[in-house]
């Protein structure tokens, strides 16, 4: 492992990383800590994080995750939900958390913090450093000489290893119970296809609290002995990665759309010289890159335009991005924008999407030379699907989960016959290739019997520089479809300004003429690529962001759709029954827990 501490890089070794994780499991057994008993942990991707998880595995125990940002009430549902005994934290702020509501966890045990700082002058007895942690384990090792080796040799594969709490997009989270054989068996199926060893170097980027980041990080890293990188911040994540060079990078969605926003905000600031260079260039990069979707090989003139494109544009490009070395780059968790997976290809690297879930485990992949941009690749090895009568795709493998914490009777609508039912509507090829459509339950269906894929929409109106999120709406009732759109204020704000257009807050830019027309510039681009039928027909530009604090989102970004249906009926109300001005209460909760109402006029646009 490597991890970045006030700017200087530590390297530990394996047998430094074997010595912690071996000693700070036996010191959870001296405190107590039983097999089948859970561990909580909560802070930074950072080695701590890990040797933590790793530990408890070690000991017999189960490990569950939670997001850094979880306030105390998500906090205490899932220490709650999952009778943890022990909680391992990062600092002063997730400690601070946990004796916020240990008053009513009356089965923890222990605060183990790894971040010292703020922290002296507590004195609860619940809490105990990483460190103590690890010399009462040295302390606890020589009077039980043999112990830690013990406990891994009663360890079974289908021992529970983790508690993964999916993100909650339609009610509260559910603890879904996954075991070592499905953990192994799902890294191992995706190291096959991204074959990494002990030279290559990977990012933590990733919510260790997610089960993304042991499918496609933590557990890769120790079958291949790929070296584990770590930032020093998650707002240095960008130049951290840079300075280490990953071989292999994977990304959300989100990150992936970032990334090209970031091109796009920097194209549009850089010198005229370099814009010139970057528009004349950047189409060499998607001429190769729709020769290599389509099997083709570019001929000598096309070669010694991309050598030129290489060396002026592309290099420096994704050197800047931290993605020079990359051999393998990967997107997955919801579909990514094709505007995006096409200008990611274009500037050099083969971006590859794959398809996994906390239930199904690895599902799907592209493989080198076989990239069909409007699928999720082919079924991974040993992996089966079938679809059923109305699209929703099956999966029988060996990694897929054990069954939902203390939920039989959801478990039981998931796991039908040794098939996971995925609730995500798929459909095959010709090639073999499945295409994700979007979950079975969102997929809509207007009155007039036209289908449309709301996330399909909302991931191409998320590729404008000017659009941070998008909500796409529709239904049975409904004749048309329509969307609510947050704009990115940092970039609408500069654009504002280079346009000579005044402002003073976020409400007061959003509900701009001139904005509204720069947002309908998008709408129409998307549009183009839709059937008539299912095309946005009306829009307005939210005056607040989505927040996951006021549960709009879930942890990982994601739309809480039958949630923000409900808040926002009065605005959806309004766009259906053809206002064209409505005024918008809304509460919100602010990070030190004030509530305050936010009042204005909302304006709703047609196209």
């Amino acid at each position: 492992m490597c991890v970045k501490k006030r700017g200087i890089w530590h390297r530990y070794t394996w047998s430094e990383y074997y010595n912690n994780v071996r000693y700070f499991s036996l010191g959870l057994l001296k405190l107590g800590l039983q097999k089948g008993d859970v561990v909580c942990i909560i802070g930074d991707n950072e080695p701590e994080w890990f040797w933590g998880e790793f530990a408890v595995q070690a000991a017999g125990g189960i490990v569950t995750g939670a997001f850094v940002d979880s306030i105390p009430s998500e906090l205490k549902y899932i220490v709650a939900h999952s009778s943890s005994k022990f909680a391992i934290v990062n600092d002063q702020e997730q400690s601070d958390k946990f004796l916020e509501i240990c008053g009513e966890l009356p089965d923890l045990k222990k605060i183990i913090y790894w971040d010292p700082k703020g922290l002296n002058n507590y004195e609860d007895p619940l809490l105990i450093s990483f460190n103590s942690v690890i010399e009462l384990g040295r302390e606890y090792g020589k009077a039980n000489p043999g112990a830690f080796e013990q406990n891994l040799l009663d360890m079974k594969p289908d021992d529970t290893a983790f508690i993964y709490y999916t993100s909650g997009t339609t009610g509260l989270p559910k603890g879904a119970i996954v075991t070592h054989r499905a953990l192994v068996n799902t890294a191992r199926g995706f190291a096959g296809i991204y074959p990494l060893d002990e030279k290559d170097d990977l990012i933590s980027n990733f919510p260790a609290a997610w089960v993304g980041d042991s499918y496609f990080a933590t557990i890769p890293h120790l079958l291949t002995g790929a070296r584990l990188n770590f930032a020093e911040e998650p707002e240095t994540i960008a130049e951290d990665t840079r300075e280490v060079g990953p071989d292999f990078a994977i990304y959300g969605p989100r990150q992936w759309e970032s990334i090209v926003s970031e091109i796009q905000v920097k194209i549009t600031d850089a010198h005229p010289l370099k814009r010139f260079f970057y528009r004349l260039l950047i189409p060499v990069g998607y001429k190769i890159a729709e020769m290599n979707f389509a099997g083709k090989k570019p001929n000598l003139a096309w070669k010694t335009l991309l050598f030129i494109a290489h060396w002026l544009l592309l290099r420096p490009l994704k050197d800047r991005l931290g993605l020079s070395k990359v051999r393998f780059a990967v997107t997955g968790s919801s579909v990514l924008s094709l505007d995006t997976f096409k200008l990611i290809h274009a500037i050099g690297i083969e971006l590859r999407q794959t398809y996994a879930s906390t239930e199904a485990g690895f599902i799907s992949s592209h493989s080198k030379g076989d990239i069909d941009f409007q699928s999720v690749g082919r079924p991974a090895s040993g992996v089966e699907v079938r679809l059923t009568g109305d699209g929703e795709l099956l999966v029988r493998s060996d990694c897929t989960f054990k069954e939902y914490l203390n939920e039989p009777e959801k478990t039981s609508k998931i796991k039908i016959s040794g098939w996971c039912h995925t609730g995500d509507a798929v459909n095959i090829n010709e090639k073999g290739h499945l295409i994700f459509l979007d979950r079975l339950e969102h997929m809509g269906t207007l009155n007039t019997g036209a289908k449309y894929a709301p996330q399909y929409i909302e991931g191409r109106l998320r590729f404008s520089p000017y659009i941070k999120d998008a909500m796409v709406l529709g239904g049975k009732d409904k004749s048309f479809v329509a969307a609510m759109i947050n704009i990115d204020f940092a970039m609408v704000g500069k654009w504002a300004e280079h346009n000579g257009i005044t402002y003073t807050t976020f409400v007061d830019l959003s509900q701009k003429q001139e904005i509204a027309d720069l947002i309908r510039n998008d709408l129409a681009r998307v549009n183009s690529y839709l059937p008539e039928l299912s095309r946005v027909k009306r829009y307005m530009l939210l005056h607040k962001e989505f927040d996951p604090d006021e549960a709009e989102l879930t942890r990982t970004r994601k739309l809480r759709r039958e949630f923000m249906e409900m808040r926002y009926k009065p605005v959806i109300d309004a766009i259906y029954t053809g206002k064209e001005t409505l005024t918008a209460d809304a509460s919100v909760t602010y990070r030190d827990g004030r509530k305050g109402t936010v009042s204005t006029i909302i304006r709703i646009w047609d196209l």
